[in-house]
């Protein structure tokens, strides 16, 4: 029963706005009607006041109810579009790269040094190789790409190196 009681309303939002300008219309014609009445001086003008004043509103209401369900196909169209590019798009992803290989041309992943704010996500731990020497090279290789240091290097509990990526180091 909710299912045809959505589609329903659904109908009636999408066929809304068209309804809505009819008794917009109306309503105007309703309201010179009662203007022409009023300047011939008939008693019977007053009585078309609340007519026309009840068509405006529901009109305006069918107007934006139309209205809603237009923007809410587009921002559903919209998200999808999003939705499915990210996701090709993290598909070829490779994880610590800074650049998107794809057919079409390059894709820079690397945010502006100003906007990216590292304190509120914990850093990432990679650990390339086992000495110090092969981690601060990662360090350096990547320093240099970018142009500014990520990260810096550390000893692991086992005795190994790695990286600890962000922390004090904008990504």
């Amino acid at each position: 029963m909710s299912k045809f009681l959505k589609k329903l309303w659904t109908k009636i939002r999408s066929i809304g706005e068209p309804i809505g300008f009819f008794l917009l219309i109306l309503g105007v014609v309703v309201l010179i009607t009662q203007v022409y009445l009023i300047v011939r001086d008939s008693q019977n003008a007053s009585d078309l006041t609340g007519i026309w004043l009840g068509l405006f509103s529901v009109g305006l209401g069918c107007i934006a109810m139309g209205l809603s369900e237009k923007a809410d196909k587009k921002y559903t169209e919209i998200m999808n579009n999003i939705l499915t590019k990210i996701v090709s798009l993290l598909d070829v992803f490779d994880r610590g790269q800074d650049m998107i290989k794809q057919p079409i041309g390059n894709v820079i992943v690397k945010p502006p040094t100003a906007t990216a704010v590292v304190e509120a996500v914990p850093p990432e731990v990679t650990v390339e190789k086992k000495s110090k020497a092969a981690a601060q090279k990662r360090l350096d290789e990547d320093t240099q790409r970018v142009g500014y240091v990520r990260g810096e290097i550390y000893q692991l509990e086992d005795g190994g190196w790695g990286i600890a990526w962000g922390g004090k180091y904008p990504l």
